[in-house]
């Protein structure tokens, strides 16, 4: 079942990342944070779903790639936007990729999604693994948890 999900995530934050906010990506290995590429500060943000299946995902991504995310998405220029813009950009962007992916799982009891959450970066262990999400900006990393 990890696979169909991490499969549905994936199209979703295509379809997400290229609609909403104007950016093609390409999804890479897995690697720890250290290993992810990302330009600092990261910003994390945390979505929990409950179902037939529950878990969480989560999405890291530096300030300046939300930076560009929120100027597409919000069609102002950057300057103007301000660190409530950049994060609401992100925890708006998880809203839509995990009730996307999730409703593409075939399941018996509806998905609930929590609301998502900043999260500090020191959350994500050194060595877990995440998966590795490349936009011509930036990388991306994703972490999907099944509880």
């Amino acid at each position: 079942m990890m696979k169909i999900l991490m499969t549905a995530m994936k199209t979703s934050i295509s379809e997400v990342m290229e609609t909403m906010f104007f950016l093609p990506v390409e999804f890479g290995e897995e690697a720890t944070l250290a290993q992810c590429g990302m330009d600092k500060p990261i910003i994390a943000s945390e979505l929990k779903f409950a179902g037939d299946l529950s878990g969480s995902l989560c999405i890291l991504a530096s300030k300046n790639l939300i930076g560009e995310m929120a100027e597409n998405f919000m069609g102002e220029a950057r300057g103007l936007l301000t660190d409530d813009h950049l994060l609401g950009t992100l925890t708006e962007m998880l809203n839509m990729v995990c009730g996307n992916a999730l409703s593409k799982i075939d399941t018996k009891v509806p998905f609930k999604l929590g609301l998502p959450e900043v999260i500090e970066e020191s959350k994500i262990h050194e060595k877990e693994m995440l998966t590795i999400v490349e936009t011509a900006e930036s990388n991306m990393a994703i972490r999907l948890k099944i509880d």
